[in-house]
């Protein structure tokens, strides 16, 4: 996908984050090419990106152990501090674009930690918590304990001004019904609605606690399988039930249990409006080619009293199934009444290039009936058209390198608060190189470069990091640059030495 990227001041993003967690660098992702530069200390794998698409340029976000943002044609835009992310996704506030994401400590599978929420200039604007004595949770790690015990899974925004999120909770329970202790212990799921501004509890729902409507013997998932625990004390608890993603329509809730292999409503109140399983249908009746499991990223694409249409990136393999099973992405037609059919209206894979995704991965509608896939364990993201022909696919890493959880294309604007970067030396054929880049603006035209109070040159911006050369100056000769066009047009450097040596 190619464009001008010097002119646009939006872009989209498109995320490859909200993580299971995507780690640094190891020595397997050392075999994938990292790109370096010269006024930058950032690393950050090459985002190989091919195909052109008719939606409008596009930016992509991803991580890879810290929340990075590209632009579609593989360049960096904007990378993090280095930490442990999830449920990383651009949304509006306010009438303005924002990122959130989780940050905290990770389990296997799960976490504990909080939401930041940052602005156009990166800056942490809003912090969203889950005080744990509060609410009385119980951790795998116990005794120590944590001021935050949202999960890692959700950071859904509402219309309201709140967000959803998961939470787990070490709890005592009857696991006879799988085959367990009766006696036994699981990690409840739950979800919780909170006000983004105070922190208030507007919701909050306990899959155990509504045990009678959604028993343990849904769970498609065996004690003992990896990451969902054999129950047996409350350092491995049961994984029941897993929820991933929640989405709000009027008042009530869509959730999806990875582990349970379903997609549950809820009315305002918690009760279960329907259940539809992927195995076996719950509330509905299954037709051809509309069996689904360890599914993410659940939403509603049309909704009507009548029928919902559902789109979901159906990863049918986990860690303990092995990689057997094709990874789609779906869209089911759910009647909700009558005959209480689902059909399968389109499903999307890349013939060419098929992917066996073991765990996490989202499905996002685009303009134009374009769809947007990613795949999680394997890092690799998909564009489709209204026909469902791929335009284009995306590498970060090669399989079992890297990881991620979800991805989106979004507008967006950086406005970095941090001034350009930049270095300066000389080279062999007896030239002055200057380097330059700014971490998170996305709309600067061009770079002036003053050597002290001399103009030297006006360069366009050329991705990144911008390469600009000059005839020799002397090694005590200093530099200083500045950004033209965008929000942060007139930006300029700190002033840095010319070095002897490139």
């Amino acid at each position: 996908m190619t464009r001008n990227m010097r002119s646009r001041a939006v872009r989209t993003l498109g995320l490859l984050a909200g993580f299971a967690i995507c780690t640094s660098a190891t020595s397997a992702d050392a075999l994938w090419p990292l790109q370096e530069y010269k006024s930058s200390s950032i690393k950050t794998p090459f985002f190989n990106s091919l195909g052109t698409s008719s939606f409008p340029p596009a930016d992509i976000l991803r991580g890879n152990g810290y929340p990075t943002i590209y632009s579609d044609d593989g360049q960096l835009v904007w990378q993090g501090a280095e930490g442990n992310y999830s449920a990383l996704q651009p949304q509006m506030l306010d009438g303005e674009p924002v990122i959130a994401f989780w940050e905290g400590v990770v389990g296997e599978g799960f976490g504990f930690g909080h939401i930041s929420i940052l602005n156009g200039s990166y800056d942490e604007i809003h912090r969203v918590t889950l005080d744990c004595k509060e609410q009385d949770f119980v951790t795998v790690f116990d005794p120590t304990t944590f001021s935050s015990c949202i999960d890692i899974h959700e950071s859904q925004f509402t219309d309201n001004g709140t967000i959803l999120v998961t939470a787990i909770n070490v709890t005592q329970a009857d696991l006879s019904s799988v085959g367990g202790p009766k006696n036994g212990w699981i990690q409840d799921g739950l979800i919780y609605e909170i006000d983004i501004k105070t922190n208030e509890i507007l919701f909050r729902w306990s899959a155990y606690e509504h045990r009678a409507e959604v028993p343990m013997s849904y769970d498609i998932a065996p004690l003992g399988a990896d990451g969902a625990g054999s129950g047996k004390n409350k350092i491995d608890p049961y994984g029941y039930p897993h929820f991933n993603s929640i989405a709000k329509y009027g008042d009530s809730y869509l959730i999806s249990s990875r582990y349970m292999c379903s997609v549950f409503f809820l009315a305002p109140d918690g009760s279960v409006t329907w259940h539809l399983h992927g195995r076996y249908g719950g509330d509905f009746n299954l037709s051809l080619d509309t069996s689904f499991c360890y599914q993410h990223d659940v939403r509603f694409l049309s909704q009507s009293a009548e029928r919902v249409t559902l789109g979901l990136h159906n990863n049918d393999n986990t860690e303990f199934t092995g990689s057997a099973a094709l990874t789609t992405g779906m869209v089911l037609k759910v009647e909700l009444q009558g005959s209480k059919k689902v059909t399968l209206e389109r499903r999307m894979w890349d013939a060419a290039e098929p992917v066996f995704a073991q765990s996490q991965g989202s499905f996002q509608t685009l303009g134009n009936g374009h769809v947007l896939q990613d795949h999680g364990a394997t890092p690799k993201i998909e564009e489709y058209d209204e026909n469902g022909t791929i335009v284009m696919r995306a590498r970060f890493g090669f399989d079992s390198t890297m990881q991620t959880y979800r991805a989106y294309r979004y507008p967006w604007v950086g406005r970095p608060s941090t001034k350009p970067d930049v270095m300066a030396c000389q080279t062999d054929d007896d030239q002055t190189a200057v380097y330059v880049s700014w971490n998170g603006a996305t709309d600067v035209e061009s770079w002036k470069v003053y050597s002290g109070s001399r103009l030297k040159t006006t360069a366009m911006r050329n991705g990144f990091e911008t390469t600009i050369l000059l005839e020799k100056l002397p090694s005590n000769d200093t530099i200083v640059v500045e950004a033209v066009g965008g929000v942060g047009s007139g930006r300029r450097s700190g002033s840095i030495r010319v070095g002897k040596s490139c």
